[in-house]
């Protein structure tokens, strides 16, 4: 009975391996939420202090707002545009029905609807929510995928999304990452 040898990985196939791998590891914890899931729309209904309450946004998460253009807008504003429903400074404003907005960064974002009277100080069910984005652990809630764009609008159309967030490739990539350790362990 022969012993055949198998070849072994090299010095810089390991160190390709173990990028890979710290890459995939690095994108497993971003999330994408559907403001307003489950109904999935930014809409005059919906309780958004309730909706965030568990939730724990951070950098690397998008968040989309899902409404039709004509009865509804999204605003950026600083605290003060916030707590008067005041669009006279805004940071940024969308339109599209399906806008993608990134979480660069940790901090607290503004947003309201631009509409007449949707955005209505202390009123209970008013369009308008705070995003604190604080560094940590994972995302909280899991969901469906939507589409990713850059910070500001996506132009693509619609996709329906089906509950709160999405955790991009946590169990596919640890699960490569635990392949590729054996691998190199063999």
């Amino acid at each position: 009975m022969t012993k055949q040898l198998q070849p072994q990985p090299t010095a810089a196939m390991k160190i390709t391996l173990l990028a890979v791998a710290a890459v995939l590891l690095g994108t497993a914890s971003a999330a994408t939420y559907g403001v307003g899931e489950p109904s999935g729309v930014w809409g005059i209904n919906t309780d958004y202090a309730r909706w965030v309450a568990d939730k724990k946004f951070q950098p690397g998460d998008e968040i989309v707002f899902k409404y039709s253009p004509t009865a509804h807008d999204v605003v950026e504003v600083s605290k003060a545009g916030y707590d008067s429903c005041s669009t006279a400074n805004a940071i940024n404003t969308f339109s599209s029905g399906n806008d993608v907005v990134a979480l660069n960064a940790t901090g607290t974002r503004y947003f309201i609807c631009g509409f007449p009277d949707h955005c209505v100080p202390r009123a209970p069910l008013t369009m308008k929510i705070v995003i604190d984005v604080v560094s940590g652990s994972s995302s909280s809630s899991p969901a469906s995928p939507m589409p990713a764009a850059g910070p500001g609008a996506s132009s693509s159309p619609p996709v329906p999304p089906s509950s709160a967030a999405t955790s991009v490739g946590a169990t596919a990539g640890f699960g490569l990452v635990a392949l590729l350790a054996a691998g190199l362990m063999a």
